[in-house]
C-alpha cells in the first residue's frame, strides 16, 4: 500500500474516530486471509459493484444484463457479496434490488500489530 493510500485509510479512521455516530454504515473493514481475499474480490463480483454504484440497476436482472452474465451466476455472486456486506438485497415485490451501501472499504493487505486507535494519526 502507498503512502498515499495508508494516510487516507488512517485519515478516515480519524473522522471515524472523532465522530463515530457518522459514520457507522459508511464503511467496512474486513480483516481476511489471502484465500478469502482471492475468492470474495473476483474481477466479476468488482464489476458488480461498480456496475450497481454507477448504473443503479432497478433490480438483479437488469444487473445481470449490464454485466452480460447469467442471473443465477450474478445471483450467487451477490448472495456472496452480501455475506461480507459489500452490498444489500433489497426485496421489492418480486424484484431483488442490489445497493452498495458503504462508501468505503478497508482491506489491510498487511499483517498489522495490534495497537490502540488512538495511535494512528493521519500526517497532515
Amino acid at each position: 500500500m502507498t503512502d498515499e493510500r495508508w494516510d487516507a485509510v488512517k485519515a478516515y479512521l480519524n473522522k471515524v474516530w472523532k465522530a463515530p455516530n457518522k459514520y457507522p454504515d459508511k464503511g467496512l473493514l474486513l480483516s481476511l486471509s489471502d484465500e478469502e481475499i482471492t475468492q470474495v474480490f473476483t474481477k466479476k463480483r468488482l464489476e458488480l459493484v461498480r456496475l450497481i454504484q454507477g448504473k443503479k440497476p432497478k433490480n438483479a436482472t437488469k444487473l445481470a444484463n449490464l454485466a452480460d452474465r447469467r442471473l443465477s451466476a450474478v445471483m450467487r455472486d451477490l448472495e456472496l457479496l452480501k455475506k461480507f456486506h459489500i452490498v444489500d438485497l433489497n426485496k421489492k415485490g418480486k424484484n431483488i434490488v442490489p445497493t452498495v451501501t458503504k462508501e468505503i472499504l478497508i482491506l489491510p493487505l498487511v499483517k498489522l500489530k495490534t495497537r490502540a486507535l488512538d495511535e494512528i494519526k493521519a500526517t497532515a
